[in-house]
């Protein structure tokens, strides 16, 4: 039996009347939305502020959008009832509008808003350009600060740069004006860390790394030789990081330093956290607390490993001096190869003033973090450890060392569209770790049947 609706009647009566086409305001939705938001924006504020703020006042702003509605004898060709309109407006003011569907899709790896008419969607093996937009650079900016709120920062004119996340494992990089054109809207980059998607299992499936690989990178973390995992944006240096986390001894204590919560690395059994991690989170003004302060508070809670999730300023040299002493460094950062990732670890060093020649601070950087591990996306999307590299001196003023491990291209497969469809390749075993590092792994307490078949 149909439930009478008098919000419905009245709704089809102002989307069918034809005697007084004078009084009738079938619009287009845009213009629907925007005098909505106008009228509720103007005399309930208050009423949309507690729906950013909190969810059960979503009933209270639904039943004054289909009030305003009736008034106004506003309708939309394409929704035949006013619940169906309603809820739309509701989403387009107090949700994400068409970005909702795509944030829960969880094979969607990351959102980008270019612009509030361009948005494109990252999917493993494709990017999409959305024929849908925002409705407005207004609607745009609206949704970008209540994506950036849930992460408890705060954008607006005054602080137009927000790095955030939208609940656990997905990270958001927001500007809006006067960082950008106001006829933008806003710009944004939304990305999802996938928790437990990536396995020993489906690495060696996918042809990312070789068991060996995967058995030698526990090896050095589990007995006090840290590393480094290098590459560009969306080489999946993050899921490797959570990866390698988790093949740590779990009576080892752990402290992570995020900006935004991306590390899905606590374990659980009947409730009760299993393995002995501490994560922490920087802070934006005001009373800004840097990644390099939670890295000096970390030697207090005298973990045996410390998680930096990225070097990119002075936390570096910090994270160095940490690996000098005793901790293991397991940490990510932007580099074009291995050798340049230690480059890129001494302009950060040398960038916080510190009054030592390069060479010292590149032999520091060697001791500290002797193991980097490049990760690369390939042209046909696959992401593979192309190098593993082991530092062990310095020559003219360059790192020099041994590639342990090797992906090497022997062939591209082409599409008709000129494409590449596929990368065909293979990793090798290239050369043997130096007598330096086995006696580092040896004294960490790794076994002879541990290191023996690296040798």
């Amino acid at each position: 039996m149909d439930v009478f609706n008098i919000n419905d009647l009245i709704y089809k009566v102002n989307i069918n009347t034809t005697s007084d086409t004078s009084n009738q305001q079938t619009m287009e939705y845009k213009d629907v939305l925007d005098k909505i938001r106008h009228i509720i924006s103007k005399n309930h504020s208050a009423e949309l502020i507690d729906v950013i703020y909190s969810p059960s006042a979503g009933d209270k702003l639904k039943n004054l959008i289909i009030r305003y509605l009736n008034q106004n004898k506003m309708s939309v060709e394409e929704c035949k009832n006013i619940s169906m309109l309603a809820d739309r407006i509701y989403e387009d003011m107090a949700g994400f509008g068409i970005l909702t569907k795509y944030l829960q899709n969880e094979e969607v790896e990351e959102v980008n808003i270019n612009a509030w008419n361009c948005i494109e969607v990252i999917y493993p093996d494709r990017v999409e350009l959305l024929e849908e937009t925002f409705v407005s650079p207004d609607d745009c900016m609206d949704k970008i600060k209540k994506m950036v709120w849930l992460g408890g920062s705060i954008i607006d004119g005054s602080n137009p740069k927000v790095d955030s996340y939208i609940g656990e494992g997905v990270r958001i990089s927001a500007l809006i004006p006067p960082c950008v054109d106001s006829k933008t809207g806003g710009v944004a980059s939304i990305r999802r860390q996938k928790e437990n998607v990536i396995t020993r299992r489906l690495m060696i499936e996918y042809g990312s790394a070789t068991p060996e690989e995967l058995e030698f990178l526990p090896v050095c973390i589990n007995n006090g030789v840290s590393l480094a995992i290098a590459g560009s944006t969306g080489s999946g240096k993050t899921t490797d990081l959570a990866y390698l986390i988790s093949c740590l001894d779990k009576k080892k204590r752990i402290y992570t330093i995020e900006d935004t919560r991306e590390l899905n690395i606590a374990q659980y059994e009947n409730g009760r956290m299993t393995n002995r991690v501490v994560q922490t989170l920087t802070k934006d003004a005001p009373n800004p607390i840097t990644m390099d302060d939670l890295l000096k508070e970390a030697l207090r809670f005298h973990p045996y490993a410390i998680i930096p999730a990225e070097m990119r300023g002075a936390e570096a040299m910090t994270a160095i001096e940490a690996g000098r002493t005793g901790h293991v460094i397991i940490s990510t950062l932007h580099a074009n190869s291995a050798v340049d990732a230690y480059n890129r670890i001494l302009s950060m060093c040398v960038a916080t003033g510190l009054q030592l020649s390069e060479n010292k601070i590149l032999e520091f950087i060697l001791e500290a973090i002797p193991i980097v591990l490049f990760k690369r996306q390939l042209p046909d999307g696959r992401r593979v450890y192309d190098e593993i590299f082991e530092g062990t001196g310095i020559k003219g003023g360059k790192v020099i060392g041994n590639t342990l491990y090797k992906y090497e291209i022997e062939k591209n497969i082409y599409g008709t569209d000129g494409q590449i469809e596929k990368v065909i390749g293979h990793h090798k075993k290239v050369s043997k770790m130096s007598d330096e590092l086995l006696h580092r792994l040896r004294y960490g307490g790794a076994s002879e049947d541990a290191i023996k078949q690296f040798m």
